[in-house]
Formats: structure tokens, C-alpha cells, sequence
């Protein structure tokens, strides 16, 4: 990839929340794998009104386990977004870390020409040669 797809800060910015959402999406899988009971009113499952409680309990494990693979899921595709975005910054740095080229050192009136009298007749311009020899 040579070519930046989005600007500087933009990927900077997206780094920094791909790292963030990696991190809660790790965290959030890992506390619906251990079924923490904070979580459990987060979501609904089909087997809330079992009477057995072996079903009851299977029901809720397969809840808790289905959102920890969905939290999981999405913390990959922050670490796809991550990899994109870092690259996208590592392009700008060097970029920014060409230099540029210097400008030439000719006259910003280079290719103007005069008339016989000094007067440029296009641009209605009057060149002086102000420099006197003493």
C-alpha cells in the first residue's frame, strides 16, 4: 500500500481506539466465559421460564458463551482495524519524514519580459534598475 487511504490524525485516532476496543472486548469476553453476575441482565435467552433448572442452567451457559465468542469476534476485527490503521500512520511518518524539495532560486518575475523603456506591457509593470553604481 503506498498511497494514504486517511489522513494522519485520522489514523492516529483510530489506532488508539482499535487498541481501546481490543482491550474491552478481551476484558468482556473473558467475564462472560467465567459468567460474571453483573452480566446477566445484559441479555435475554429463550430458557428464562424453564422449569427444570438443569435447562434453565445449560440455557444460560450457552447464553453467557455465545456472548463471549461475539465479544471475541469483534476484538479481531478491531485488531483488523488496528493492523490498517497502524500502516496508514507508519505511511504518513514517512511521508513527513522526506524532505521536501527546495524551491529554485530564480525570480518570482522570471520569464517576464520589458519593452525598450522598462515597461512590461502585459502586466503594466515598471522595471527600475535602481542600482547605481557610485
Amino acid at each position: 500500500m503506498k498511497w494514504p487511504i486517511c489522513g494522519p490524525k485520522l489514523s492516529l485516532c483510530c489506532t488508539i481506539i482499535s487498541i481501546w476496543g481490543i482491550i474491552q472486548f478481551l476484558l468482556m469476553g473473558i467475564f462472560f466465559i467465567v459468567q460474571a453476575a453483573p452480566l446477566i441482565d445484559d441479555f435475554d435467552f429463550d430458557d428464562k421460564n424453564a422449569t427444570d433448572t438443569k435447562v434453565f442452567e445449560e440455557g444460560l451457559k450457552a447464553a453467557f458463551h455465545q456472548r463471549a465468542y461475539n465479544c471475541w469476534i469483534a476484538a479481531f476485527l478491531y485488531v483488523g482495524l488496528l493492523i490498517f490503521t497502524a500502516i496508514q500512520f507508519r505511511i504518513h511518518l514517512k511521508q513527513s519524514s522526506i524532505p521536501p524539495v527546495p524551491p529554485t532560486i530564480t525570480s518570482p518575475f522570471a520569464g517576464v519580459t520589458t519593452e525598450g523603456n522598462g515597461i512590461n506591457s502585459q502586466h503594466g509593470i515598471q522595471f527600475i534598475n535602481d542600482h547605481s553604481e557610485t
